[in-house]
């Protein structure tokens, strides 16, 4: 029985529902913590149209609805539940709840082992459901309602304004990818100093850590010549990194400045204090700090004004939110106390993009310089391609022999490093195969480094289906004849060859809603869109996306300039020289001037 929601609102206490079902059946609000329903009345019908209702007020009784998620459900009626088999027959479609759930209870090492889970599935039948027996599948949602769920939320204050109860509609997705609402409830307490977190254990951290660095600063004279590239998310440079690197070294400026590389990985676990210490430490001796991507030890402090601190982002442009582009999401920066607020500046591909990263990073235009990507400099160099080619087809043989070579690169999903995940159950592999075969094709994966979990590839298809994730991206794009993507900007590089991308988005509803994109994927994507498997097997079996033309302006314009990218950057940041379009300035601010001359 299927139920479309296509209305929510409040009256007073009372949270609103508006839908239609194929028949009479009631809705429910279900809590996974507490393993508690609480139901909907319905107040009105006529045909198959309901309104049903729940005063929130009344919600624990005598007390308002508890704190925590509500997931919007149906209830597992208690005679399905008397066995598996009974169980799967009316509901079949639980069976992918039931296998992650098996899953989740195995150790990690078993994790992608099918005999063990079918094993554990065996020992715990029904009481995987039994534990929490609520169903979220078959409830849909309009996109008129979905459009809408930022203006949904209600906020109930009391004591004197001090106090506040709210109740927030959050997107999830189930375990087949269908979006599902639940409705947070939570309690808030006014904070005179919002710049700080009361009573936080995070706060103490960062006054510790504060306290610390400004020490450092007072003991260790800072280098005034001293360069350092940071990352903290990984344990080698990034490409906008090394090209940057390598620039300053060609220019010979390792003779005049003490250029230093501090990378390492502080998602990968537990971290120590010694390596933070050691961060603090690089940070209070530099002159010049160059990161790339989120680095967390800014939350904490502020490097100084007598420090230039640069993100020379890696990413052209893209269709995710990142950034405070995603204020208000789960895992959406701090509004004060975050790394993005700290920057000097940060590097944009062209002029255009200034107004989108000057929402991601929460700082003003003036702030991004249009320099171009540095790992762009050599992209389109004959040179450079035939090298990276070569080294390709040396590595990779069958890429030369005529055959069509797809690379699937998609981006992750999930708030960041530590929850980074790909829905692999998105993709047949059997038709995939299939398609391979009777195309003469190769497909190969390429998965973002946040993803952990790599595809499964059966072994009687390993002969046309790939997995060269730990392979570069870049290289890979010279022996590719069709990039697909999603809300990744890798195409941003790759439409700079003149080679056409296929956007596979089967998710885009849940990713757009849970996710957030910045730019709407429909309107806006360079390439062929394909909103379903069946859509994305057609497109590739008959080459339909050869027809498909991007706009100019979704190409790279840094990369018709003559002057490379990394010179434009080490000139405007390092040297402080007027470089043409690089800085956003009013027409009579006047010129600066290199201070070394």
């Amino acid at each position: 029985m299927s139920i479309e929601i296509h209305g929510i609102s409040w009256h007073a206490g009372y949270v609103q529902l508006d839908y239609t079902s194929d028949g009479p059946e009631a809705l429910w609000l279900y809590r996974l913590k507490s393993r508690r329903f609480v139901p909907f009345h319905v107040v009105w019908s006529d045909g198959n149209r309901y309104r049903a209702q729940l005063n929130v007020v009344l919600g624990g009784g005598r007390e308002v609805l508890p704190a925590g998620e509500w997931r919007i459900c149906r209830r597992i009626d208690d005679d399905l539940l008397a066995d598996l088999d009974t169980l799967l027959k009316a509901k079949p479609y639980l069976w992918t709840r039931i296998r992650y759930d098996a899953r989740r209870r195995l150790p990690k090492a078993l994790r992608n082992d099918d005999m063990a889970i079918a094993e554990k599935i065996r020992e715990l039948g029904v009481s995987l459901i039994v534990k929490h027996p609520y169903d979220t599948h078959g409830i849909t949602y309009s996109a008129d309602l979905l459009s809408r769920i930022d203006n949904l939320d209600r906020v109930f204050r009391y004591g004197r304004n001090r106090y506040a109860y709210a109740g927030v509609f959050v997107p999830k997705t189930n375990r087949d990818g269908e979006v599902y609402l639940a409705l947070d409830m939570l309690f808030y307490q006014r904070n005179k100093t919002p710049r700080r977190r009361s009573g936080s254990k995070r706060q103490r951290q960062k006054d510790i850590f504060a306290f610390v660095y400004s020490m450092m600063t007072r003991v260790v004279p800072r280098k005034r010549n001293r360069i350092l590239f940071l990352k903290e998310n990984g344990d080698g440079p990034t490409e906008n990194m090394a090209a940057l690197q390598r620039r300053m070294h060609e220019r010979g400026m390792d003779r005049t400045f003490d250029i230093r590389c501090r990378y390492r990985n502080v998602f990968s676990g537990r971290q120590k204090l010694l390596p933070w210490l050691g961060d603090l430490l690089a940070i209070a001796r530099s002159r010049y700090i160059f990161v790339d991507d989120y680095t967390p030890v800014f939350n904490f402090i502020d490097p100084g004004d007598d420090v230039t601190l640069t993100q020379i982002w890696h990413a052209g442009v893209g269709f995710k939110s990142v950034g405070y582009a995603r204020f208000g999401l789960k895992g959406s920066p701090d509004p004060y106390n975050s790394a993005h607020r700290r920057y000097t500046y940060a590097l944009v591909g062209n002029e255009h993009l200034r107004t989108i990263y000057s929402e991601v990073f929460g700082i003003e235009e003036e702030a991004l310089l249009a320099t171009g990507m540095p790992r762009l400099d050599h992209f389109l160099d004959p040179t450079v391609e035939r090298g990276y080619r070569q080294e390709m087809l040396d590595k990779y043989p069958w890429a030369g022999k005529g055959k069509r070579v797809i690379v699937f690169a998609p981006t992750f999903r999930g708030t960041g490093q530590r929850t980074a995940y790909y829905p692999y159950d998105a993709i047949d592999m059997d038709r995939l195969y299939l398609m391979c075969v009777e195309t003469d094709s190769y497909f190969v994966f390429e998965m973002h480094h946040f993803i952990k979990r790599r595809p499964q590839i059966p072994e009687e298809y390993a002969d046309r289906i790939l997995d060269l994730s730990d392979e570069s991206l870049t290289k890979l794009f010279f022996i590719a004849d069709v990039l697909v993507t999603d809300y990744s900007s890798c195409f941003y590089d790759y439409l700079l060859l003149g080679k056409p991308v296929v956007f596979f988005v089967p998710d885009k509803t849940a990713y757009s809603l849970i996710r957030g994109v910045q730019r709407s994927i429909d309107e806006m994507a360079p390439g062929t869109i394909c909103d379903t498997f069946d859509d994305f097997m057609d497109v590739l079996e008959h080459r339909r996306y050869e027809t498909v033309k991007p706009h100019p302006s979704s190409i790279d314009r840094a990369a018709e300039r003559g002057m490379l990218a990394s010179d434009r950057a080490i000139d405007a940041i390092i040297y402080r020289r007027d470089v043409p379009g690089v800085r956003l300035r009013p027409a009579d601010a006047p010129a600066v001037t290199d201070p070394e001359r």
